[in-house]
């Protein structure tokens, strides 16, 4: 009797594993948390663009963390004075929609006029305009004149954080990293009813989170002193206007761009 043995098969292949659904979801909610700002992944960048001594203790780590949201509410001369020390070192500063900040006050505080850029009245364009700059500043600044959703802000804060800019808001900015509040402080300079008044003493309430999240109260001397070379020497002079109209801070033009 023959027997016939029945025809061999081809293995058949493992099956492939299952995907992992749960995961692929992670992944993809991460990835909108980093185009929204929102969730965990809004670690700062850890450069620092300096500041003034005297202004240190109100940003954490001494500097303007590239990256981050900073809001100064109630004095454009601590804008001013919180800007000068970067803009002096070579930084980009970009201001938009913020007409009220005169440029021999920025002088005066020792920014760098040639690396200024002024966008006073952006109108409706303002988010594309702030968006646009963020890609080529090192700081923007975002007045009261400029008209922001707070779905906006958040792109802004995202894009600010992506680029390694420093986003300075003279407006209440919700989720801002460092919130600097500057309250009424005291003139000095005036002598008997007569003279110049030089100086002022504002108290400064530093909120946040991180490591701004404990709110601290500073009292700061406004406007700083800064330095100017005089014949190849560093020399320290206050940023104020002499009886002479003469001031002690050298101005560079302004260039129509």
């Amino acid at each position: 009797m023959t027997v016939v043995a029945p025809p061999r098969t081809a293995a058949r292949p493992a099956p492939a594993p299952a995907p992992d659904r749960a995961a692929a979801a992670r992944a993809a909610l991460r990835a909108a948390e980093q185009r929204t700002g929102r969730g965990q992944a809004t670690e700062p960048d850890p450069r620092l663009l300096p500041v003034h001594p005297d202004l240190a203790a109100l940003v954490p780590g001494g500097g303007l963390a590239a990256g981050t949201v900073l809001a100064v509410r109630g004095s454009t001369t601590l804008l001013l004075a919180l800007l000068a020390e970067a803009s002096r070192s070579g930084a980009w500063v970009a201001l938009v929609g913020a007409p009220a900040v005169g440029m021999l006050a920025a002088a005066d505080a020792g920014i760098a006029l040639g690396r200024t850029v002024l966008v006073p009245a952006p109108g409706p364009d303002a988010p594309a305009a702030v968006a646009a700059l963020l890609d080529g500043m090192d700081v923007v600044v975002v007045g009261p004149g400029a008209t922001l959703l707070d779905a906006d802000r958040r792109r802004l804060a995202a894009r600010a954080r992506e680029r390694g800019a420093v986003l300075v808001a003279q407006t209440p900015w919700p989720g801002a990293h460092v919130t600097l509040d500057a309250r009424g402080g005291t003139w000095s300079g005036v002598d008997h009813g007569a003279g110049w008044l030089r100086r002022r003493t504002l108290s400064v309430l530093r909120t946040g989170r991180g490591a701004a999240a404990r709110p601290v109260e500073i009292e700061v001397d406004v406007p700083l002193r800064v330095d100017r070379v005089v014949g190849g020497e560093p020399v320290a002079t206050p940023a104020v206007a002499s009886p002479a109209g003469t001031t002690a801070v050298e101005r560079a033009p302004l260039r129509v761009a």
